[in-house]
Order: C-alpha cells, then structure tokens, then sequence
C-alpha cells in the first residue's frame, strides 16, 4: 500500500504525456472542450486501516471538482476535498491527564487536500479516476498536531501528507440532462513517512455545468 500513491502519481504523469501527445481534429473541436466544468457533491468514507479504524467510525465531507475535456474520453481537473473524521462511541475519557498522542487519537479530525485529477470515460455512463496532491490535517485536540497520533508517522506532529486516491463511478440521467449526477466508490490514502492511512467511501457528485 506504501507504493499506491507514488504508482498512481506516475500513471497521472503518463496519461498527461498520452493525452497531451493526441491531436484533435480540427472538425471535432466544439465548445465543450473550451468550457471548464464545475462538479460537486458528498464524501462518506469508513477507515480500513488498523490504527484508525480503533478510534475512528466514519467521515463525511464535501468535494469540488473543475475539470476540462481534452478528448471525448479524458478530463484533466483540480479536486479538493474536505474530511471531517468522527470518533467511534465508545472511545475513552479524555482527562487532564492524557497525554497529547491519547487526545488526538480519539478526537475528531479534518483532512483539506487538493489534488490533480485524471478522468476516463469508458462508456457514455461509466468512468474511473486516479489524482494525488498534497493533505492537510487538523485535530480538534491540537490543531497543530494534525495526524501525529499514529505512531507510523514519527510519533510527532503530522500535518501534510501525500492525497491520493482511485475511483470507479457512474452516472446518471436526472430529467433530459445526461451526466449530472455522479456516484462513485472511492479508495483514498493519507501518506506520510512511508506509511498510508486508507479509506474506502461512496462520493456523490452534481454537475453544475454540462
């Protein structure tokens, strides 16, 4: 799992040069390759890695996506991502006494990330997507802490990261627009000093532009 974001960054880098190396026909260039799109919708992940799936129940967030078409199959895009991580029930109580790695560990956290965005359409319906850039993270603990309780991290302070995640998703008819709403099941990680955090979720999106 170390290696998925550094993987995933490098097919972004060859599908760009892919991309980048196509030649649209002149007779083929309409408006909708000069327009950038603007999506959005919910995130709703669960935790899939030991340390915080014993601390931590679930997120819910919020993404934004810009993203233009540079063929009838693939967009190049700017994401960002919004994660606010909840605590499970039955975490421990918190005293004056607890050390700062415990009051992190079972408070609630936000993760920020912007990523660059690769998308491809498969069929009229279907798509998948890699993007990886840079995570921010903040406990309500200590803000400066960030991710710093997990002890992978350096047992310090963690509050950037690699964000890198895959996708596979599907759209859907909403009246005659074709293509506005989108669903997809999204693996994500948060890495950082060799170690990755994962998350597996459903992310809903609305196509304010088609």
């Amino acid at each position: 799992m170390k290696k998925i974001p550094i993987v995933s960054l490098s097919i972004i880098l060859l599908v760009v040069q892919f991309i980048a190396a196509q030649t649209v026909p002149e007779s083929d260039v309409s408006s909708k390759y000069k327009k950038i799109y603007l999506e959005s919708g919910i995130n709703l992940s669960i935790p899939v890695h030991i340390q915080m799936y014993r601390s931590h129940k679930f997120e819910i967030g919020v993404n934004i996506r810009a993203f233009k078409k540079v063929s009838p199959k693939w967009d190049l895009g700017l994401k960002v991502d919004y994660d606010y991580w909840l605590i499970k029930r039955n975490a421990p109580t918190l005293t004056s006494e607890s050390t700062l790695e415990e009051r992190t560990l079972y408070s609630n956290f936000s993760i920020f990330s912007i990523k660059g965005n690769t998308q491809y359409s498969f069929t009229p319906k279907w798509y998948w997507g890699i993007e990886s850039g840079l995570g921010y993270a903040l406990s309500d603990a200590d803000r400066k802490f960030g991710l710093g309780f997990v002890s992978e991290f350096g047992g310090g302070a963690q509050q950037f990261g690699l964000s890198s995640a895959f996708y596979l998703g599907r759209y859907f008819i909403i009246g005659n627009k074709t293509n506005k709403l989108g669903l997809s099941a999204d693996f994500t990680q948060f890495l950082a000093h060799g170690h990755a955090e994962n998350s597996l979720g459903l992310k809903v999106k609305y196509r304010f532009i088609n």
